[in-house]
């Protein structure tokens, strides 16, 4: 497993991203906890718990800041950024390497395994996104997408064309996009105009990864994608900083 090295790691998780979001000394304690030393004995389960309580800190602080006044949009571009690093590092840092299983429902990052819907669903609630993570897991991703996101924020790729769909999605904002496949589910993130693909992989290595986009085995072998762009719709994100 990729993942067995996870205690000798130094995770520094959230610690820059919610510092560059708030001065409140209250979020800065909470993320101190997350910096470990590399021979670190605190089991995964405490530090998993740790960077969920501080994403839930976190929202708290942008519920305060709107309640003195602080812009909405203000507040969202603090949350959209926020949004994209927790996809493409803090969660992913936890979960890489946990194997998959079709029936795969783990809620802990490296114990069992983890199937594609499972994984999508079990991040976004642990987020604190509001969603039926066992229904929206069962169910076939675009039915997933068109629950979460709005559909002009929804976008259907047919047939998938892999060079094009990458060169879309690259020349946008960072972002994170929902992306059902025709029978696979994950998650697109576009970080600094480079398109990755996380998700928990059926194909080898059989496990949580993110791999570029244009290399991803999944997508290549793919005809029919529905993405949508979760960072980009204005009611996804204020539900997920409101706790609605």
């Amino acid at each position: 497993m990729r993942f067995n090295g996870m205690n000798k790691m130094l995770l520094v998780v959230l610690l820059g991203l919610v510092l560059s979001c708030t001065h409140d000394a209250r979020v800065q304690g909470k993320t101190e906890l997350l910096t470990l030393a590399e021979d670190s004995i605190i089991p995964i389960t405490q530090r998993y718990q740790q960077l969920n309580d501080s994403v839930a800190e976190m929202r708290k602080q942008w519920r305060h800041d709107l309640s003195k006044g602080v812009s909405a949009e203000v507040v969202r571009k603090k949350a959209q950024k926020a949004f994209v690093q927790l996809i493409y590092q803090s969660y992913f840092t936890f979960w890489d390497g946990t194997p998959w299983a079709f029936y795969g429902t783990s809620t802990t990052p490296q114990r069992g395994t983890i199937a594609c819907g499972y994984f999508v669903t079990t991040v976004l609630q642990h987020m604190g996104v509001k969603i039926d993570r066992v229904a929206m897991a069962k169910t076939y991703s675009e039915h997933l997408i068109k629950t979460m996101v709005s559909s002009s924020n929804i976008k259907k790729f047919v047939p998938f064309n892999l060079p094009a769909f990458v060169a879309e999605i690259e020349k946008g904002d960072d972002a994170v996009y929902l992306t059902g496949l025709d029978n696979h589910v994950g998650f697109v993130v576009n970080k600094n105009h480079k398109a990755y693909f996380i998700h928990s992989s059926v194909i080898s290595p059989g496990c949580v990864v993110r791999e570029a986009a244009i290399e991803s085995p999944a997508l290549q072998m793919n005809y029919y994608t529905v993405v949508g762009n979760f960072t980009a719709d204005i009611k996804a994100m204020d539900k997920w900083i409101a706790n609605q």
